[in-house]
């Protein structure tokens, strides 16, 4: 039975992040009140108060509607979070198609199961779909790891940037655990 969860959870997970990836031009990542939005030209942080930061491909930083002046280390910084929060989109629309692939391939099985009577068919699939889903998720849980290091790090040397820290260790811990619980 566990595998029928382990199964339900992951295309579950993935189908949600295809779906989000099919809606509008940008995607978006919603941590503790705080959102982060990804667009092809800027990546904009809105802290709990409802203020935003947004970050260009350049680096370029506005906050709250201001230019913010950037040292070459914070522009740096600003230039990896706007690319590692690309990265985290990117890795996310191709979790879902994995996803979607793996629930069309179990759908598959489940046919040719029912033609053959063998349900070990169905769980065999699954398997092996999961199994490569499972890579995919850990890419995805590591590359928000180090979009939370790289915003601590903005933060430390650009204290005005510290409200939009959103991700916390927390937020990546519960990626890995969430993703491999029903792995157990």
């Amino acid at each position: 039975m566990h595998v029928q969860r382990r199964v339900a959870r992951i295309v579950l997970i993935g189908l949600l992040t295809l779906g989000l990836s099919a809606c509008g031009s940008g995607s978006g990542i919603s941590v503790d009140g705080q959102r982060i939005d990804v667009h092809a030209e800027r990546v904009s942080i809105r802290d709990r108060s409802g203020s935003t930061a947004e970050i260009k491909g350049n680096g370029d930083l506005r906050i709250a509607g201001k230019t913010v002046p950037l040292t070459p280390a914070q522009r740096m910084l600003s230039t990896r979070y706007f690319t590692q929060a690309q990265v985290i989109v990117f890795d996310g629309k191709q979790t879902g198609w994995a996803g979607a692939h793996m629930a069309g391939s179990v759908v598959g099985s489940l046919f040719s199961a029912l033609f053959h009577d063998d349900s070990r068919i169905i769980e065999d699939t699954a398997h092996a779909q999961a199994a490569r889903l499972d890579g995919q998720v850990d890419r995805l849980c590591g590359a928000i790891g180090a979009l939370r290091v790289t915003q601590d790090q903005l933060a430390v040397r650009l204290p005005a940037f510290a409200p939009y820290a959103a991700i916390d260790p927390r937020s990546v811990r519960s990626c890995f655990v969430n993703a491999h619980a029903s792995n157990s």
